[in-house]
């Protein structure tokens, strides 16, 4: 497992909480009256923790372990954000929650410097199911760029597909905006930030080149997953035609019309291994698997979520898509 910087900094420490690092130093002193930066959920956190580095708190509001779908704050955790220097998330439309927080903060001037991480970035429409890009146009392009009006997983009433994170080009420019919004809430530190956004980066241009190279030899181009519609940006950046059983929520079942329209593209494509989405049932994979000439099951994470047990070997987005995305598409398209 590749050695992070979180894990450095939290080997030994145990389950960790839902806040982030104990700070030396607060982000946004002199940008207003709070210190340390809120994100709206699990991803989110880790891209600006990456960003930030050791000496800044940061805090995913959405508690490790929880998948965040229908997950509203308190009134406590309304309050922390408050007192924030920097809110990051994803942008409007995603949480709704998030915008009516973003909503609050702007009409009490409230002085925390709100991060839309998804700014300016190219959507695939919801409905896309193919390897190719097929560009939608991100649905709050004409909004400014670290002040727009989160995967806590709603997805309110996006048009696009918000699950761009699982392309990590697409993703790259996700931390950009992270960056750029925490040089607003401290720019006293813009060269820290600046330094470590593009180590971080680096990181996910080697996890791309990995994923590259380890698709050229595939000899499948179809894969299935028995649940929501997450991984097409993954398919579409790779090459590979991604199936699926539901939308893009986690909260659409299955019908009985698409177990159906499932196992003939498993018989259509010759699918040996079907997918299933961590924090997901795999109900509906098991059932194909026991009904037609799939073999197997693998796990494969939309990173909308993070088990408890990555969170103690200090897992992040690159971990997740290293140690669990990568296997399970490398047997699934027949890699190997």
């Amino acid at each position: 497992m590749r050695l992070t910087r979180r894990a450095a900094l939290k080997g030994g420490a145990g389950v960790l909480a839902a806040g982030g690092l104990a700070g030396c130093t607060d982000l946004g002193a002199g940008s207003g009256s709070g210190s340390g930066v809120q994100a709206s959920f699990y991803l989110l956190y880790d891209f600006a923790d990456q960003i930030a580095g050791g000496e800044t708190d940061v805090e995913s509001i959405v508690p490790f372990g929880q998948h965040g779908h229908g997950w509203q704050p308190s009134g406590q955790v309304q309050k922390e954000i408050y007192q924030s220097a920097a809110f990051v998330y994803m942008g409007e439309g995603f949480q709704p929650w998030a915008d009516d927080v973003v909503t609050n903060l702007r009409a009490d001037d409230a002085g925390v410097t709100i991060v839309a991480a998804r700014h300016g970035i190219d959507l695939l429409g919801r409905n896309a199911s193919h390897g190719g890009e097929e560009e939608h146009g991100d649905e709050s392009s004409n909004e400014s760029e670290h002040d727009e009006s989160g995967d806590g997983h709603d997805h309110g009433d996006m048009t696009g597909d918000p699950h761009f994170w699982l392309d990590p080009m697409r993703a790259k420019q996700a931390v950009d905006n992270i960056r750029d919004g925490l040089i607003e809430a401290d720019p006293d530190a813009e060269a820290q930030f600046r330094e470590q956004a593009d180590a971080y980066k680096s990181e996910i241009d080697d996890l791309h080149a990995t994923f590259e190279s380890r698709f050229e030899s595939a000899d499948q181009s179809h894969v299935l997953v028995a649940g929501h519609n997450a991984f097409q940006y993954t398919g579409a950046r790779y090459g590979f035609t991604v199936h699926a059983l539901s939308g893009v929520s986690p909260d659409e079942e299955p019908s009985g019309q698409a177990i159906r329209e499932a196992q003939a593209t498993i018989e259509e494509h010759g699918i040996e291994y079907v997918l299933t989405p961590t924090m997901e049932s795999d109900r509906a994979a098991r059932q194909l698997v026991s009904e037609t000439d799939a073999s197997e099951v693998l796990e494969i994470s939309a990173l909308s979520g993070v088990k408890e047990e990555w969170t103690e070997r200090g897992w992040g987005y690159l971990e997740v898509m290293e140690n669990v995305n990568l296997p399970a598409l490398t047997k699934a398209l027949h890699a190997e």
